[in-house]
């Protein structure tokens, strides 16, 4: 397991996707999240691989207090997407982090992934 440690600044009301290189190959196991400011509900940072969101982080209330550490919630769906650096894919080399316009306060996210670098990846067999 590698943990990502990033920081990254909001502008109020203006909407942007912040792109983050993978170290290796694998998937994001958790996510972990705290905002220099207060946050709503509408505040959610999404975490995706191209346009596949894997993981979302969500205020748990509206006016959630400055400094609260917000856990993230996987998609049942594409939560186990790999990336990888050495993918001819360019999207599958970066972890994408989209910021919706309703961010009332700029600030400062602090935000740690789990990156599991073990994951096994399971194909079946091609027929013949």
């Amino acid at each position: 397991m590698k943990y990502l440690n990033l920081f990254m600044e909001v502008a109020a009301t203006t909407a942007k996707d912040i792109y983050f290189p993978v170290p290796c190959r694998g998937t994001i196991a958790g996510v972990k999240a705290v905002y220099s400011e207060e946050t709503d509900e509408d505040e959610t940072l999404t975490f995706a691989r191209g346009s596949d969101a894997t993981w979302v982080v969500t205020p748990p209330a509206d006016a959630t207090a400055e400094g609260v550490e917000i856990d993230g919630v996987a998609d049942s769906s594409n939560s186990q997407l790999v990336f990888d650096p050495d993918s001819s894919t360019a999207s599958h080399k970066v972890i994408k982090v989209s910021v919706p316009n309703t961010f009332d306060s700029a600030g400062t996210w602090g935000i740690t992934i789990s990156f599991d670098d073990s994951a096994a990846v399971t194909q079946t067999a091609s027929e013949a």
